[in-house]
């Protein structure tokens, strides 16, 4: 037997006409049967009941949180591999606005919707990295003079500065490991989006924390080298994020689409009902 997620819908009107009985609205429940693929295209969350009618009441964010988070990875991405002339890191300052406005506002403005809907795990992601995209638009931002304090220390090459950056580049491999790991009962593309982002973030430490002892020709060449290698990484999550993307907005509009989801929900650490269900 194939699983089905259960959602009710109140209905209050029927052809644009208010169903009304003694000068109340009729309400009566209709379910509607989502497949776990149908269910995980609609929240990047593990499969579990809803909680309350918020989810009926309110407009799905998870669309908004994953373009917002999409429009400055693209670009981040584009700038790590070089095309186009791009020199990382110089070249990533002109993306401080999109950083601030699709980065940071828009991914928080969508993490905080998951909130209110109970979604812990997108909530959880979308705040992260909506907040990741502000500092980093925060630091790179040029009318901050992040580096100034650093003058005496070596500046925007030295190891004080360059540790710092180094540091926070490994905490959010961390972070993304954690949610790495929670998408193991998502679906298999988020999975693929985290496991690039891990490994974009530990590379772009590992250049950070070379920048400092480079003296030579072949050492800044490494360096670009790692950052490349970080942006090849990143390509994973690249096209696993726009795949996503296309799949959430065909289902926000009810667009047909056969390209599969790969749920994982009821596959990795099922829940008891999910394995009952199934068997």
């Amino acid at each position: 037997m194939s699983e089905t997620v259960k959602i009710d819908h109140e209905m209050t009107e029927h052809n644009g006409t208010n169903i009304t009985g003694n000068g109340s609205p009729l309400s009566r429940q209709v379910t509607v049967a989502l497949s776990p693929e149908q269910y995980e295209r609609l929240f990047f969350q593990p499969s579990a009941p809803r909680r309350g009618d918020l989810a009926k009441r309110f407009a799905n964010p998870t669309l908004l949180g994953l373009v917002g988070f999409l429009v400055p990875y693209t670009s981040t991405i584009l700038i790590l591999c070089g095309f186009q002339g791009a020199v990382a890191p110089q070249s990533l300052v002109g993306l401080s606005g999109d950083y601030y406005f699709f980065g940071c506002i828009a991914m928080n403005v969508a993490g905080i919707a998951e909130f209110i809907l109970g979604n812990t795990f997108p909530m959880a992601v979308f705040l992260i990295y909506g907040s990741h995209w502000g500092s980093l638009a925060y630091t790179q931002d040029p009318i901050h003079q992040t580096t100034a304090p650093f003058a005496e220390l070596g500046g925007a090459n030295g190891a004080a500065y360059n540790s710092s950056q180094g540091f926070h580049n490994v905490s959010m491999a961390l972070a993304s490991f954690i949610f790495l790991i929670g998408t193991l009962r998502v679906n298999l593309f988020f999975t693929f989006t985290f496991f690039g982002l891990v490994m974009l973030f530990s590379f772009i430490a590992a250049a950070d924390f070379a920048v400092a002892s480079a003296t030579t020709a072949a050492d800044l060449e490494h360096i670009a080298k790692m950052l490349h290698i970080a942006g090849g990484f990143g390509f994973l999550g690249l096209i696993s994020g726009w795949y996503l993307a296309i799949l959430t907005a065909c289902e926000a509009v009810g667009i047909p689409c056969p390209l599969p989801v790969l749920d994982l929900s009821s596959k990795v650490f099922p829940n008891k009902d999910q394995v009952s269900t199934l068997s």
